[in-house]
């Protein structure tokens, strides 16, 4: 959680809600985005120093701007230029699958059949996102930074989970007509 809201306090700086809505909106199928986790993620990197926290006024609201201190943006670089770790991905639900063949045949029908609307419904988010960032004019955005190469690669995340989305319905798709020829 610290190096999203890092990255996104790269790009601009936000209260703690605009960091939640953020995420809400856009990465809740990466992270939470509960006030809770947010929250606690922000004290930490204002503790460490590397996010520091402004007071402002909006009518009678006070709010904490949060911004990236130059520690941040090092720790974020440092971060972002690891390779990436193919061991740290994880399915966890392919457990069931794997356990599956201890459930009755209704079941596991059902789980399968509720897996692949759930992925159909992530598949959906998806595409919405996609859509709102294929309207985004970086001329818009705040100077100082290379919006195109930023949403370049916050496009390919959101295509490889689109791809990722779409093997998975495929493949539970096929395994339940299987299933329902020879449970």
């Amino acid at each position: 959680m610290e190096y999203l809201l890092l990255g996104l306090l790269i790009l601009s700086p936000m209260t703690g809600y605009q960091l939640q809505q953020f995420i809400k909106n856009n990465l809740a199928l990466i992270c939470s985005h509960s006030a809770g986790s947010v929250q606690t993620a922000l004290a930490k990197l204002e503790k460490e120093g590397k996010i520091t926290a402004r007071e402002t006024a909006e009518g009678k609201r006070r709010k904490k701007l949060f911004a990236v201190t130059d520690a941040g943006r090092e720790t974020f670089s440092a971060w972002a230029a690891q390779p990436m770790q193919a061991d740290r991905v994880k399915n966890m639900e392919l457990s069931r699958l794997f356990f599956a063949g201890l459930t009755g045949p209704a079941e596991r029908l059902d789980a399968i059949r509720d897996y692949i609307r759930q992925m159909e419904q992530t598949r959906g988010i998806l595409c919405r996102i996609r859509a709102r960032f294929q309207q985004m004019n970086p001329g818009e955005l705040p100077p100082g930074i290379d919006w195109p190469q930023v949403l370049r690669f916050q496009g390919y995340t959101i295509e490889y989970g689109i791809a990722a989305a779409g093997f998975e319905i495929n493949w539970y798709t096929q395994l339940l007509h299987e299933l329902e020829k020879q449970p």
